[in-house]
């Protein structure tokens, strides 16, 4: 949902101090550049900064960084956890853009950085970032026409919009470049708010830029980016010298950038990935498509998606030269965003024709970006290939495709079992629970689609359902259960069709735990066992919010996940627990007493080996289930964890002995 307004995000921010000096930039274009290009100056100037752009590539933490290294996924869901809490004890009722703001200006405060590089996320003026209130500069990069149903149909009314960052006695850096009514508007607007209008020496830079790798537009960017860090650190060393090794280096994902796409499509060249989405940034790819690719009169294969309401027909015209081919495909839901939404192939063809491109090189892919990258492969050959018209096709698992083995493991626990039905979960006599867990079972469904949307936006995690066979009434396990419960409702359609390893490989099955300590560490082995004998890296446990006590400070730790930062937690609670709405029965606050209860057990006897827990272990345990941790010695001394086998057929972690898994 978009819905502009700074009152509730300052009902939000009310309990978040803003001990950090915000450098604030607002634009059509050039803004995320901009960005990029302060942050890395900050960063090599030994400043303590944070960033916080708009969209995201691939998780939603990835758009708020920390001294160039984007926030740790356990970071981000706590704060914004506490946010949310927030949000729901005040009854603020904020958007999920507001939502994820309060989040990054937490973080930065909580992480005590210098400075923070905050990005507009639509227009200026009632955007939720405008509520910053420590501002050192603000910055309006190139302005164009987009986002006209928010923000006006002319560019002197996006202008004013944008304007509206600026702050008395704060100066605003101003891209020259910009049309001279766009430039008036900002003028007048600053006069009247009592600020001084700055405009970087474009050409002075590109002169002394003179034989190194940027782009004109780079240039522009790059000269409003120096220009508003001289004016935010006035006492350090500004020079060209002194920053250009850092800004040499830096790659802004999805601009102007070379993918090597072998390992999904047979292509050996490298392919052009750009998130050009408005008439202004497609004029730049043209102008870099001609420079580059066009040099030998080749035509281009393109790949192109697009968000419903833009100018493709602007956008199309600018990029496409008669002979040239192209491939539309629809990109993934946007986590976090639901309200993009993705146009349609065949429209996008159909304006393809219009201009130049002849039947026989037109494709619709559908949903599938690998059928879209195979085709544009095949039909490209030797020629030059360009995936653009969205960021959101750029931030798709085409960004992923070089990604290294997988080393998240993500471990959905399992609390019940779905016996099958053709309400598909959502009528609970189609599921074998205990009496306490009454009403629970769509918070059972949500654990499930939490699991799979994690899965769907990193592709180096693995998912386990964990949890065996737990009722006499059936050898069902509730991992397995919970993976047919997706299956019926289409979870798995939130996953990347392009990704061959979805079914076989990145969704397993750990049907031997009878306890949540064993969710995690069956679940730890299974990973192990299927990524060629290597640990996971990092860990994220989705359960009941109650329970992150017991499963990470308890038996994470009592495994050995260390350092525990590494280990995320999901945590979603029955209605009327945590916040929510609803009242609590007494039968789920018996529940919450028995867990807390639980916590005490663990914390005496915490790998469960005693009568009390081993017991309860037994007593679940009606079909015989297999407990030991490796089913070799073999496969034992090859992981080189060092355990005991219980009498019962279980095992014990030896306290002395080796946990290789130890997160790096």
């Amino acid at each position: 949902m978009i819905d502009l307004g700074l009152a509730r995000i300052a009902r939000l921010l009310q309990h978040t101090p803003q001990t950090w000096k915000a450098i604030h930039v607002a634009g059509t274009n050039g803004k995320g550049s901009i960005c990029a290009y302060l942050s890395a100056m900050l960063s090599t100037s030994g400043v303590s900064c944070a960033r916080f752009t708009s969209p995201h590539l691939v998780d939603r933490w990835d758009c708020i960084t920390v001294n160039e290294k984007p926030v740790s996924e356990t970071v981000f869901r706590h704060v914004e956890d506490v946010v949310k809490q927030r949000d729901r004890e005040g009854s603020v009722g904020a958007t999920e853009f507001e939502l994820l703001t309060a989040t990054a200006f937490e973080i930065f405060h909580r992480q005590k950085v210098d400075v923070g590089v905050i990005e507009v996320g639509l227009g200026g003026k009632l955007d939720a970032t405008n509520a910053l209130k420590e501002k050192a500069v603000t910055v309006i990069a190139k302005i164009g026409l987009d986002h006209q149903s928010f923000l006006g149909n002319t560019l002197e009314e996006i202008a004013m919009q944008k304007a509206g960052i600026l702050r008395s006695g704060v100066p605003c850096v101003v891209d020259g470049s910009n049309k001279p009514s766009v430039l008036h508007v900002i003028e007048d607007h600053a006069k009247h708010v009592g600020a001084e209008v700055q405009y970087p020496s474009i050409p002075d830079l590109a002169e002394a830029l003179a034989g190194e790798s940027f782009e004109p537009h780079q240039i522009q960017n790059l000269a409003s980016a120096l220009l508003a860090f001289r004016i935010a650190c006035p006492d350090l060393d500004g020079s060209l010298t002194h920053l250009l090794p850092a800004l040499r280096q830096l790659q802004w994902p999805g601009r102007l950038q070379m993918l090597d796409i072998s390992k999904v499509a047979s292509r050996q060249q490298k392919v052009l990935l750009d998130g050009a989405h408005n008439t202004q940034s497609a004029e730049v790819l043209a102008a870099y498509v001609q420079k580059h690719l066009r040099s030998q009169g080749e035509p281009v294969t393109w790949v192109l998606a697009a968000t419903q309401g833009k100018d493709m027909d602007g956008i199309l015209g600018l990029l496409l030269q008669p002979g040239d081919r192209v491939v539309a495909v629809r990109f993934s839901p946007v986590d976090g965003m639901p309200w993009v939404k993705a146009a349609d192939p065949a429209e996008l063809l159909r304006l393809a024709r219009q201009h130049g491109a002849e039947a026989a090189g037109l494709h619709d892919a559908g949903v599938d970006v690998k059928d879209a990258l195979t085709w544009a492969s095949d039909s490209a050959g030797d020629r030059p290939m360009v995936i653009a018209g969205s960021l959101y096709l750029v931030s798709s698992p085409v960004q992923n495709n070089n990604m290294p083995p997988p080393n998240h493991l993500v471990i959905v626990c399992g609390h019940a079992i779905w016996k099958g039905g053709e309400n598909n979960g959502w009528d609970e006599s189609e599921w074998l629970i205990e009496s306490y867990k009454k009403g629970e079972t769509p918070t059972f469904i949500e654990h499930i689609k939490a699991g799979v949307r994690i899965l769907a936006h990193d592709a180096r995690a693995i998912l386990v359902f964990s949890g065996g066979p737990t009722r006499k009434e059936t050898p069902l396990s509730e991992a397995r259960s919970y993976q047919n419960l997706a299956a019926a409702n289409s979870y798995f359609g939130l996953l990347p069709l392009d990704d061959s390893r979805t079914t076989d490989k990145r969704i397993l099955l750990e049907e031997r735990a009878l306890d949540s300590y064993y969710n995690i560490l069956f679940s730890l082995v299974e990973f192990w066992r299927h990524n060629d004998a290597v640990w996971p890296e990092r860990v994220t446990i989705v359960s009941h919010a109650f329970k992150r006590t017991r499963l990470v400070d308890g038996h994470c730790a009592a495994i050995g996940l260390f350092p525990l930062d590494r280990v995320g937690f999901v945590g979603i609670n029955p209605p009327g627990l945590g916040g929510q709405s609803g009242s609590v029965s007494q039968k789920k606050a018996d529940a919450v007493q028995g867990v807390q209860l639980a916590v005490g057990q663990w914390t005496d006897d915490p790998h469960g080996v005693g009568e009390e827990l081993a017991g309860k272990r037994r007593a679940r345990n009606c079909w015989n289930v297999d407990q030991r941790l490796f089913f070799t010695v073999e496969e034992r001394l090859r992981s080189g964890v060092g355990v005991r086998e219980l009498e019962d057929g279980g095992v014990i972690l030896d306290e002395d002995g080796i946990r290789p898994w130890g997160l790096r």
